[in-house]
């Protein structure tokens, strides 16, 4: 009796831990992901005057990238703007490219860093040259191979500097292309969008990405800039925002003119080496949002684990499959309204529980990669 008293506890345990882990993920997806989900409204009106902005791009090797995205920034509609280009020790011909350009665009400026100089920290040290660089107090920055969804792009991303606000949050979806590894990018953008703007929206800002990111000159020379995570080859974009953002100085903007599109990488091989240069940047975020970034994968694991247990014993099935369907619909929901104003991954939103299972997986193995292999420096 005793036994089957101690199975039925565990049995009943098996389902209450299943419930927690559910009702974590829906408050998640209520609390964080639905903002996203619903259609923006624009309560920020224009300025009565447009500050001067400068675009900063870093660009190793970028000659393709450059020939046909940096027209389109210069094709701006914004009264009063420098585009400066850091040519980081390029061996191709992005130097004639850009001495080409200069001609026709008298704004564009460029900033040459020498090979021996280069060696010293990557992009962290080509994108301060950058910054010390340029004119404006007004920096907006993105990489070489982004281009805007629109001649609209500088404009919504510089809006929201007023009164106290410093730090723009855009988005920057990725091209749609055949195959699977396509899909996964995609669909891991969008759900890396969902959560640093879903908590930005919240007041708990954490990250920017490096492709659509705004900011203050003096906000950067006022911490010092990449000081305190300059040993680590990445972090240029998450790990500055997540040292200087809090809910008073950050807003985000993710409407689709306001964002960059940016070529996805193609093969498996070029994409781990990318995810596994970003995560080597989590550790270092501040307690509050290394916690909150850990409970929503952890209580997805527990769920489906609790889950797999409660129908191999046959217990409480209809009531955990009830809640786990509940739990796909809601989250399907979601993504459908968030694909539609990040314009990123419409097509995925049916294959999302597939989608989210394998993005688990890889991250999980490429995580424990980084503690064997540390990641390249960016080049």
């Amino acid at each position: 009796m005793q036994q089957i008293l101690q199975w039925e506890t565990w049995l009943s345990a098996t389902v209450a831990v299943f419930v927690a882990a559910w009702l974590t993920q829906i408050i998640y997806l209520l609390q964080f992901f639905r903002s996203i989900a619903m259609k923006p409204i624009k309560t920020i009106s224009d300025p009565t005057e447009w500050e001067p902005v400068s675009v900063i791009v870093c660009a190793r090797n970028e000659e393709k990238n450059l020939r046909e995205n940096i027209p389109a920034i210069m094709d701006q509609d914004y009264p009063n703007f420098e585009v400066i280009v850091v040519n980081d020790s390029s061996w191709d011909d992005t130097e004639a490219i850009l001495t080409a350009f200069h001609v026709h665009f008298p704004n564009l400026r460029i900033v040459t860093l020498d090979e021996e100089k280069q060696n010293l920290q990557g992009k962290k040290f080509a994108l301060t040259l950058g910054i010390k660089a340029a004119k404006n107090k007004i920096l907006l920055l993105t990489d070489a191979d982004c281009v805007p969804a629109s001649r609209n792009w500088i404009r919504d991303m510089v809006r929201p500097l007023q009164e106290d606000t410093e730090i723009v949050i855009g988005f920057s979806p990725y091209l749609q292309y055949p195959g699977w590894l396509n899909r996964i990018i995609r669909f891991d953008t969008l759900m890396i969008g969902l959560s640093y703007m879903g908590l930005a929206k919240a007041g708990k800002p954490y990250m920017g990405i490096g492709r659509n990111l705004c900011y203050t000159r003096d906000l950067f020379f006022k911490v010092g800039g990449f000081k305190r995570h300059y040993n680590l080859s990445s972090g240029d974009d998450d790990l500055f925002i997540n040292e200087v953002a809090d809910s008073r100085n950050t807003e985000i903007v993710f409407d689709p003119e306001s964002q960059t599109e940016s070529e996805p990488k193609k093969t498996w091989t070029t994409w781990f080496a990318q995810k596994k240069r970003h995560l080597t940047t989590s550790p270092r975020y501040k307690s509050l949002h290394k916690s909150l970034l850990a409970i929503w994968p952890f209580s997805y694991v527990l769920m489906l684990t609790s889950f797999g247990l409660c129908v191999g014993f046959q217990t409480g099935m209809l009531l955990v499959s009830s809640m786990l369907f509940v739990r796909y619909v809601l989250q399907i929901a979601i993504l459908h309204g968030s694909s539609k104003n990040l314009a990123q991954g419409k097509d995925l939103v049916w294959l999302a529980p597939i989608l989210e299972l394998h993005l688990l997986f890889l991250n999980v193995g490429l995580y424990f990669s980084n503690l064997v292999r540390r990641p390249q420096k960016w080049n």
